[in-house]
């Protein structure tokens, strides 16, 4: 019994900060796929998921599921659930992977190029969040197995 109080413990506040700052921005982003209702066609409403670059209707759907996730693994750590981190873990993995994938494919394409550069700025700040989880919930997704 003295086991399972200490796990509760082991939930760090900057990581149930975390938890919540991710949750708060699951809520911009459904609040950005509502405010834009109609894009123009010069400007298309955009949306990058898996490396690939959506615009239009499937950005919005790509951008939901996205805040889904957001919000589902932000309250999942408030309320320290270990799937929570687990889903956290998996997410951030996919954004780096997305990362890579966007840069290596829109690297040569010129109308690309300010959202390669941005991706390039992007991408070691995900690395660092990936990495921080990874830290942060190795001993309490460790303590779940033994």
């Amino acid at each position: 019994m003295t086991n399972a109080t200490n796990a509760k413990s082991r939930w760090h506040r900057d990581l149930l900060v975390f938890a919540l700052l991710c949750t708060l921005w699951s809520a911009l982003l459904i609040f950005r796929v509502i405010r834009d209702p109609f894009s123009s066609q010069a400007y298309p409403f955009q949306d990058v998921f898996l490396g690939i670059k959506f615009y239009g209707h499937a950005a919005r759907i790509t951008m939901t599921v996205q805040a889904i996730a957001f919000a589902a693994f932000g309250i999942g750590i408030l309320l320290h659930q270990r799937w929570g981190l687990i889903l956290a873990l998996l997410y951030f993995a996919q954004v780096v992977i997305s990362h890579i994938i966007f840069f290596a494919t829109n690297f040569s394409v010129p109308l690309q190029a300010i959202h390669v550069k941005i991706t390039a700025v992007e991408a070691p700040i995900v690395v660092v969040i990936l990495l921080y989880l990874w830290i942060r919930s190795r001993p309490l997704l460790a303590h779940a197995l033994t």
